[in-house]
């Protein structure tokens, strides 16, 4: 059984600025409902997308590549260990992103989570297009 999503996104931005938005309180705000954040190996972690609430601790970090939580639901807990991971390569000017979550009980729960990071993913790309531009210039 396929216990896993797995979705991609390329957007016109520095990794470095993406990885923001998924790796500090204020970047997951700026595309969630509401979020904080303890940015280190063992921080806490909650997000809340809706009405849904979640929480866990960040498990790996690697910045300004990789960050990845357990995952579980308030109020309607999957029943097993799950992770979330965000990752973020350079793609020449672009930034190609991937969200995975693994873990998943059930086929029914592997749809449902992929409905929901596909449109959590679209706020995502709202946000990175919202990012400042910070190309440097050298001309006087």
């Amino acid at each position: 059984m396929k216990d896993r999503v797995e979705l991609q996104k390329e957007v016109d931005a520095a990794r470095a600025d993406v990885f923001e938005l998924f790796s500090t309180a204020d970047g997951l705000r700026r595309w969630t409902d509401d979020a904080e954040l303890d940015p280190r190996v063992g921080g806490r972690m909650y997000m809340r997308l809706r009405d849904a609430e979640a929480e866990g601790a960040v498990v790996a970090l690697d910045p300004p590549q990789h960050i990845s939580f357990s995952w579980d639901w308030l109020g309607q807990p999957l029943g097993r260990p799950s992770v979330v991971a965000f990752d973020v390569i350079d793609h020449g000017a672009r930034s190609h992103v991937t969200v995975r979550q693994v873990g998943l009980p059930s086929a029914a729960q592997v749809e449902l989570h992929e409905e929901l990071w596909s449109y959590w993913l679209e706020r995502f790309e709202v946000a990175a297009r919202a990012l400042p531009d910070k190309v440097e210039t050298t001309h006087p």
